[in-house]
């Protein structure tokens, strides 16, 4: 091939770059964040990636147990879309300039794998859907739902995008519950019990701006970790995923006199709202 074919190639003939711009300095210059927001993110979106890692591989586990093959297909569908998740989470870390981890690094994310792993070895569907579908969905949508509001514009249009998604997850996993309590109420309330009382707990200590060994992998200081470019502190999104964790229950259709005893039960958890107290603070 002859090299002076390339160079007197037209510009606009050449191949276009797909590669996305390094958009930190557009962030902090256009909109006022420091370096300190982009070390936030680099948590923040760290753990949500685990979250759809543990995601990919519920899924995956589950898939076996579905009674057909449609239900099969739609559950690895499911699957399929978190897997897109971290992919387009990590492309926004690139473009930001900073590190996200791909796997799952602390060990609340294991032990709800762990408690999974063992509903899916009982045969408790009712439980794979409730841990996976309704638990770890609504948290996930309040941290798409803060980053939507809170983030810059690239970061709020990632997660408004995701946060479709996952909000279509809640719904599924909303109906399957509902007929599942329709044909043995008694045995998925027992299957809200048990993960309820081991994986809330789990959930709830990941609201967090400090961790067991993300930062050391991040190379960033737990300490100086705030959330103030994002407008929040821990108490509000603990405030709004109780908030939300209650809607999801009641919208289950799971027994009220249960469902309020189990989030009476979450005050023993450290930092966690009262019941009683506060919700209707929650920002949607």
């Amino acid at each position: 091939m002859n090299s002076a074919s390339t160079i007197d190639t037209p510009i606009d003939k050449m191949p276009t770059d797909l590669r996305p711009a390094n958009r930190r300095s557009e962030i902090k210059t256009q909109h006022k964040k420091g370096d300190g927001y982009f070390d936030l993110l680099a948590f923040i979106i760290s753990n949500a990636v685990a979250g759809e890692i543990m995601a990919v591989e519920n899924y995956s586990e589950m898939v076996p147990l579905m009674p057909d093959t449609d239900s099969k297909i739609e559950t690895s569908k499911l699957g399929y879309e978190e897997a897109k998740h971290i992919l387009m989470l990590a492309s926004l870390g690139k473009r930001h300039d900073y590190e996200v981890m791909r796997e799952m690094i602390e060990p609340q994310w294991f032990n709800i794998r762990r408690y999974f792993s063992t509903a899916v070895a009982n045969k408790d569907l009712a439980t794979c859907f409730i841990i996976q579908d309704l638990m770890g969905e609504t948290l996930a949508i309040v941290l798409y739902r803060i980053l939507k509001r809170k983030g810059d514009p690239d970061t709020a249009s990632l997660a408004a995008k995701i946060l479709d998604d996952e909000l279509g997850h809640l719904d599924f996993g909303l109906s399957r519950i509902q007929k599942m309590l329709a044909e043995d109420s008694e045995g998925t309330h027992e299957s809200l019990k048990w993960a309820h009382h081991r994986v809330m707990p789990e959930l709830f200590s990941l609201i967090s701006t400090s961790c067991h060994f993300l930062c050391g992998r991040l190379g960033v200081d737990c300490g100086s970790l705030t959330l103030t470019d994002l407008q929040t502190d821990i108490d509000e999104i603990r405030v709004e995923a109780l908030d939300t964790y209650i809607e999801t229950l009641d919208k289950a259709n799971f027994d009220p006199n249960i469902t309020a005893a189990l989030i009476e039960s979450m005050q023993s958890y450290a930092g966690t709202p009262s019941a009683h107290a506060g919700l209707s603070a929650a920002v949607h």
